[in-house]
């Protein structure tokens, strides 16, 4: 699943070693649907093309890149769109395309991952896959007039690895006690979460419990990024 270097050097040495690339004509009708009614536009082009980050090599790159986070309100996202750029533009000679995520709309992420066989659903809410476990994440989605390889679909969907957890020790390890039906009571979740001083504010215990793919961890700076802009999110509705 993951891109090797010879794909492309400008993706794989920012950590997006995921690239999904699907035919706009071919895609699923509630997919094809679904694009077209957040801009019919989008279909105009001839590939839609999923960026995902995968393990801790983005951020690695990221902050050699950008030492100074604050200098940027999303210095992820503009990382990873920068490394698009260079990959379609630079190494692809592509001149037309248009960026669907980030942006304003709500793209269907989980949706496209799931026809390209990254995502599988799992009781965090969270996608999981079995070579990257619950660490990899969706950077970027283009439409592009370019003509790379189609990504070659699973004919049959795979079973989450959560199926033959038999364990399943992320259940027991989210303190809040957000996991007790087996799968996760977001509200419960958040209202945990937005404690003062509470120990899942900037990490997640249960998703450090998972057992698959632990070597693609986040480093633990990452992990708190992530966690502290969304616990900024949680606190600002809250009042």
């Amino acid at each position: 699943m993951p891109l090797a270097p010879p794909d492309s050097a400008a993706l794989t040495q920012r950590g997006l070693l995921l690239r999904g690339v699907l035919s706009t004509a071919a895609l699923p009708a509630p997919l094809r649907e679904a694009l077209r009614s957040l801009d019919p536009t989008w279909l105009d082009y001839p590939q839609l093309i999923v960026f995902g980050h995968a393990g801790p090599l983005l951020w690695r790159a990221l902050r050699v890149a950008v030492p100074d986070l604050a200098a940027t309100s999303d210095p992820v996202d503009a990382f990873s769109l920068d490394a698009v750029r260079a990959h379609l533009e630079g190494e692809l000679g592509v001149t037309r395309w248009t960026a669907l995520y980030p942006g304003s709309q709500p793209v269907p992420l989980q949706e496209l991952g799931a026809l390209l066989g990254w995502h599988h659903p799992s009781p965090l809410r969270v996608g999981i896959n079995a070579t990257f476990g619950t660490w990899f994440a969706y950077r970027a989605a283009v439409v592009a007039d370019s003509r790379l390889p189609l990504t070659e679909l699973p004919t049959e969907p795979a079973a989450s690895p959560c199926a033959s957890c038999v364990e399943k020790p992320c259940l027991g390890a989210c303190l809040g006690g957000a996991l007790t039906t087996g799968t996760l009571a977001l509200d419960r979740c958040v209202s945990f979460r937005a404690l003062a001083d509470s120990p899942c504010a900037r990490r997640c215990p249960a998703r450090e419990a998972c057992p698959v793919a632990p070597a693609q961890r986040y480093d633990d700076e990452q992990i708190r990024y992530h966690y502290d802009v969304s616990l900024r999110m949680i606190r600002g509705g809250a009042r």
